[in-house]
């Protein structure tokens, strides 16, 4: 493994109620941000709640016991820097040669309830469908917007409504309620075949990696570290911390 030269991004990133797509949350203040929110997917609404003690890879994996010897795929158990207050790590997989990993087929959800988005903070894939749901007897929008402030929909819900949207783009984006302005919630969308949240000791699972040479990007809080990895078929083991 060999790190590449570390990258500084004019970035604040607090995750906020990441269950990814699924997985437990606890209550978290808003992020900070500074010029721009670092790669979507962030805050959570009024008392949401951060991805704790489970890492998620965005593309669903086999278990160790789902994994036949004979698969050809690799599991890759890591560390990443731990968490800083309430800023953890995100870890995302980029291969130098083209790889075809599907779209995972469930369809994350971002509800609303209690006068917050639940969760409030998801990880998609650049291509993957949000759908956007109100589960309480109050009306409600849904204004998203990227980091540029342009609108990429605002709708109203009231309550039993749904809405699908296909985030086409990378990037940060972020979700408000314009008649609770309590509530609010971000989206991270990324390129990346594979891409995780570290727990709060910095340890992270990915499993059905395709073997090959990879650009393992950290994110946590304002720095972004790189490291050249090769992946070969079974178990991995990787430092993302190391300098």
């Amino acid at each position: 493994m060999r790190r590449l030269d570390p990258v500084r991004e004019n970035i604040w990133y607090d995750p906020h109620p990441m269950p990814l797509l699924f997985g437990d949350v606890m209550p978290t203040p808003r992020r900070l941000k500074m010029i721009t929110v670092l790669l979507a997917v962030g805050a959570g609404a009024c008392g949401s709640e951060p991805p704790v003690e489970s890492s998620r890879p965005v593309a669903t994996p086999l278990t160790e016991a789902e994994l036949p010897a004979d698969s050809g795929l690799a599991r890759i158990v890591g560390t990443a820097p731990a968490a800083v207050g309430m800023v953890v790590s995100i870890v995302l997989l980029e291969p130098h040669s083209e790889i075809d990993v599907p779209l995972p087929t469930q369809v994350p959800v971002m509800d609303q309830l209690g006068r917050q988005f639940v969760p409030g903070f998801i990880l998609v894939r650049t291509g993957q469908t949000i759908n956007f749901t109100n589960s309480e007897d109050e009306l409600h929008t849904v204004h998203v917007k990227d980091t540029a402030d342009e609108s990429l929909f605002n709708i109203a819900t009231m309550m039993g409504t749904t809405y699908d949207y296909i985030f086409d783009l990378d990037g940060d984006y972020s979700v408000e309620c314009n008649t609770h302005t309590e509530m609010f919630a971000d989206i991270m969308v990324v390129d990346a075949p594979y891409a995780v949240v570290a727990d709060r000791n910095g340890g992270f699972t990915i499993s059905d990696v395709i073997p090959g040479t990879y650009t393992a990007t950290v994110v946590s809080g304002a720095e972004r570290s790189q490291y050249e990895i090769d992946i070969t078929a079974g178990s991995n083991e990787i430092d993302l911390t190391e300098s």
